[in-house]
This record gives structure tokens, sequence and C-alpha cells, in this order.
């Protein structure tokens, strides 16, 4: 079997808890509790990552950035910042609306996404792949479940609730993706 036949392993890592809820602040940092998962987050990368080199991708905002840190630091990686892994898309809902507006897409299913949901849905499956070495991708909830939802096949876009600091496995196998298993669940309220 040759190199690029072999088996790729990407994880999804939810961040920590954000300091400042969804329809308060655009772009939290992470609590002190979320630093302390941040924290615990990179011993158990530490035990469960194999010894080789991973990327390490990052959404561009703050809790992302800075749950993704402590093991960045520890392993002296580089921190590669790629916005499709962002929150999703709310064009036009303010702050104060936002909230709302995810409890709908939260019971939305795939097909009733708008254009600009549906454009960054492609955007994410077009940057997985292109992943080719073992990749830590430290997102957000709804980037995590749009993934999980079209490997699962399901037209609900919200299939689980990962916690903070969940890990999600996938390995990326003759260029298809695979899932392999969910990370740590917990019921969990929109923030």
């Amino acid at each position: 079997m040759n190199k690029r036949n072999l088996p790729i392993e990407i994880y999804l890592i939810r961040h920590g808890e954000a300091e400042s809820s969804w329809d308060k602040d655009k772009d939290p940092s992470l609590s002190i509790k979320g630093m302390e998962q941040a924290s615990k987050l990179s011993e158990d990368l530490e035990l469960l990552l194999d010894p080789k080199s991973y990327n390490i991708v990052s959404s561009p905002l703050r809790r992302a950035k800075e749950t993704a840190e402590p093991y960045r630091a520890k392993k002296n990686y580089s921190l590669e910042i790629n916005d499709t892994f962002s929150e999703i898309p709310s064009p036009g809902i303010n702050l104060s609306q936002r909230k709302e507006w995810l409890k709908k897409i939260f019971v939305s299913t795939v097909s009733n996404l708008g254009k600009p949901q549906k454009a960054w849905q492609e955007r994410i499956f077009k940057s997985i792949s292109l992943i080719n070495k073992p990749t830590l991708i430290f997102s957000h909830f709804m980037v995590i479940n749009t993934i999980v939802s079209k490997l699962k096949k399901s037209k609900n876009l919200v299939v689980f609730n990962p916690d903070n600091c969940s890990i999600t496995k996938l390995i990326k196998r003759n260029k298809k993706l695979e899932l392999m298993n969910l990370g740590k669940e917990l019921t969990t309220k929109i923030n």
C-alpha cells in the first residue's frame, strides 16, 4: 500500500466553554472553565494521538484558537487559521436575534437551510477534501454537526450534541471520509 492510500486521521474538536453567549458577543474568549477544559484537552490529546505530526487548524474565532493553544504550544506546532471552520453564517441577523434564529436552525433539515448556510457547508466539505495529512480542527458545534450529519446521511442538520472540548474522529481513506466515533456528548443549551 502506498502512502496515498494510507488512512488520514481528522479530529473535529469543539471549543471549550465560552465566556459569553452567542447572542451577547460575536467573538467571546474562553471562560475560566473553558481555559481549564482546554488545558485538560491538551493532556487528553497527548494520550490519544500517535506521536506523529499533526496539522492544527482553527476557526478564527477566539474560543476555538484559545482551545487549540495549550496543545499547539506543547507540541510547538504552527496554527493554521481557516475561516471555513467558523460558526454557521447568520447574515442579516443582529446579535439580539441570533439565539432565536439558531433555535430554528437547530430543528431545521439540511434541505431547508438558506443559501449562505448551504454555501458554508460546501466550503467545509471542500476544505476537508483537501486535507492530506493527520489534522486537528478546532471548531464549533454547528460545523461538527454539518459534517456528521452528511456522513450519517441525515436529513437533520443537528444530529448530536458535542460537549465542550469533545473529540470526534474521522478517517479519510481513498478520498472518502468516514465517521469513526463521535465525541463526548452533552445536552447543551444554545449560547
